[in-house]
């Protein structure tokens, strides 16, 4: 996947008139009257805007484009309502649409002139306004004054915030290519799906509408026979929503039973959650190992077990037995489910951390009450609550059940086919208990979720979080262990198992390593100090945002670019101005490796240089990029570097000087 986002990243930088050709088209067709709807134009903005960010296109052009394209299409439209006026309802496919047209006139007559500027930032409506204003008879002068002011402000609302993101991924590919990718293909996902959701809600749904009461319509016609399902497509008594919940239980319990069968019968399952365990281990960084330490507490047994009997509390008090006991019964099910399977596979974990029956792997238990739980707490609640704020409480639920999911990949406690697994089972009994809950039709009041979400969200969650995360903590603590190497055999031989380059966390390789050494990283700054190189303070976060956005800084005054060797930041890093445009930034790493002198151990250093520049961007403004060495250029700063340092301690050398030839 990443080699064909490459490949198309590639294409387009390579024929960015073909791309600026599209920004206008996207922009002229996402304006026209209807057709306007059918066309992404936000996805295919962020896209562009993001390649800008990412070095890959010009600005302006992008941006003349995409304003010149917005301008004409709305111009299209409003000449098509100027000289059609009424007569335009009566053309296919327009004909079709006259309700949206009627909330078009609706909005003008409610917001006069400035219509056509809000209405380019709400979805639906904003592919009628133009033509309805000139139905209506506004003013050419008028119009074309707010149309091409609005232009420019909807180009750069959807542009200058996907730049930023390109520019992000950039630094962040500098730092951690793998969490670049993942977030590259986060986002394409995120705007493919909201694309398809639009076209979803837009013409799938209704279509699949209309194709649901024709067919009911058909079966009608048939007779007696038939009678049963036309009411269920019909939706009599809600017969269509129940058999929807019956078959998203049976699809999560089918897809459950494949997934088990291939965890025992097929090596490839074995080898995909290998390789996907190992992709989200390059991800790991300090903070993000805090945050989830955080988040998979919050589906230890100390949360969920009185997130449900809370829940089974507040349905008792309202007399709901039957809701009361189907929660219990839901709750006990993955109780007993997740050790019953575990106990049958004896799957063992990536890391061992626990005893008994919760040391093997499959399902995550975790997962599986995760989902029952708090999955049930997003049914109740959504139940009490108007439509209207549905889609947020089952989202929200949802994004937490799978940062808990991703935490136990992350944090070597499961396989990431046994958090799907308890997943899967989990939707199943939900979606039980949501059939239940369809069928009664009972609302909880308001004011008591109120309270039990109070309660949850300010009590249980960070009382666990406070008197659990030292143990917590301890036992996610997942660091390699430290290999020890003996002097002697350091300097033979084992230095040349050492990385000769920067590792970037997908395996490929940076920039070289100079050296090897096992001085103390005090004597290391007093030397390079000495020989004039300057200590950077920069903190990681000063990092990225002197890399992300421009300034009119000299290229002294900017931070030194992001840069991680194994998913490490540098223990420390030195900066020194080249003769030339570029700036020399020297670091220095750390090593899981000891080296042994006698009865004394030292930690095992190394050190690499970088280069970067200043970019121009627009109007003074620049931008930080790397840069790269001269091979003449790196062997005379290495030259220098070595011999600012001292050579030998006593009878011990402490430098080992590495060769360039292996430089990619």
């Amino acid at each position: 996947m990443s080699h064909l986002l490459s490949q198309l990243v590639d294409f387009l930088a390579a024929h960015q008139m073909l791309a600026i050709l599209f920004a206008f088209l996207v922009a002229f067709g996402e304006a026209l009257l209807i057709l306007g709807l059918f066309v992404p134009s936000t996805t295919v903005l962020v896209g562009l805007g993001t390649l800008i960010g990412l070095g890959k296109m010009a600005f302006l052009p992008v941006f003349a484009a995409t304003v010149a394209g917005a301008i004409a299409g709305d111009a299209l439209s409003f000449w098509a309502g100027v000289h059609w006026k009424e007569q335009i309802r009566t053309f296919w496919p327009f004909s079709r649409y006259t309700a949206l047209m009627d909330k078009g006139e609706q909005f003008i007559a409610r917001h006069g002139g400035k219509s056509i500027f809000i209405v380019r930032f709400i979805p639906g409506v904003k592919a009628v306004v133009p033509t309805i204003a000139g139905m209506m008879g506004m003013s050419t002068t008028r119009f074309v004054l707010v149309n091409v002011g609005s232009a420019f402000v909807w180009a750069a609302a959807h542009l200058l915030p996907a730049i930023a993101l390109g520019r992000g991924l950039q630094v962040a590919h500098a730092a951690n290519p793998r969490f670049a990718i993942l977030a590259g293909l986060g986002v394409a996902a995120a705007l493919l799906a909201w694309a398809s959701l639009r076209l979803v809600r837009g013409v799938l749904v209704p279509a699949a509408d209309q194709g649901r009461l024709r067919l009911a319509l058909w079966l009608e016609r048939q007779g007696d026979r038939s009678g049963a399902l036309a009411r269920v497509l019909r939706n009599h008594d809600r017969m269509l929503e129940a058999a929807a919940l019956i078959g998203l239980a049976f699809v999560a319990l089918a897809s459950f039973a494949l997934l088990l069968v291939a965890v025992i019968f097929d090596p490839e399952m074995a080898q995909a959650d290998a390789a996907i365990g190992q992709f989200v281990q390059g991800l790991r960084t300090d903070w993000a190992t805090s945050a989830m330490v955080g988040i998979t507490m919050l589906g230890d047994t100390a949360v969920l077990l009185p997130v449900a009997l809370l829940l089974i509390a507040v349905l008792a008090v309202r007399r709901q037995w039957a809701l009361a006991v189907a929660v219990t019964v839901a709750s006990m099910a993955g109780v007993v489910f997740v050790p019953l399977f575990k106990t049958l596979l004896h799957r063992a974990r990536p890391i061992p951390m626990y005893q008994g029956a919760d040391g093997f792997s499959f399902p995550s238990g975790h997962s599986t009450l995760a989902t029952i739980i708090f999955g049930m707490l997003a049914l109740f609640l959504a139940h009490s609550l108007p439509a209207r704020f549905r889609s947020l409480v089952y989202g929200s639920i949802a994004t937490l059940i799978a940062l808990i999911g991703l935490s136990r990949v992350y944090l070597q406690a499961h396989w990431p086919s046994d958090v799907l697994a308890g997943m899967l089972f989990g939707s199943a009994v939900v979606s039980v208990v949501a059939l239940l809950l369809h069928a009664r039709g009972v609302a909880i009041p308001r004011p008591a979720f109120g309270a039990l979400l109070m309660v949850i969200g300010l009590g249980i969650m960070p009382l666990h979080l406070w008197t659990g995360w030292t143990t917590a903590a301890a036992r996610y603590d997942a660091a390699p262990p430290l290999t020890t190497l003996a002097a002697g055999d350091w300097l033979a031989t084992g230095w040349q198992q050492m990385p000769t380059h920067r590792i970037l966390l997908d395996g490929e390789q940076g920039e070289p390593m100079l050296l090897q050494t096992t001085l103390p990283l005090p004597d290391l700054v007093t030397a390079f100090e000495a020989a004039g190189w300057q200590s950077s303070q920069a903190t990681l976060s000063d990092e990225i945002l002197s890399a992300v956005v421009p300034s009119r800084h000299e290229l002294g005054g900017h931070a030194p670019w992001p840069m991680t060797h194994l998913g490490r930041s540098a223990l420390a890093t030195f900066t020194r101005m080249d003769a030339t445009d570029q700036r020399i930034v020297l670091r220095i790493w750390e090593t899981q490796t000891l080296v042994q002198d006698g009865t004394g151990t030292a930690p095992l250093l190394m050190v690499s240089l970088s280069a970067d520049r200043l970019d121009p961007v627009a109007f003074g403004y620049t931008q930080l990029e790397e840069a790269e060495f001269r091979p003449d250029q790196l062997a005379t700063v290495k030259a220098g570097v070595v011999a600012a340092l001292p050579q030998t301690a006593g009878d011990m050398r402490r430098i080992v000087d590495l060769p360039l030839s292996a430089a990619p």
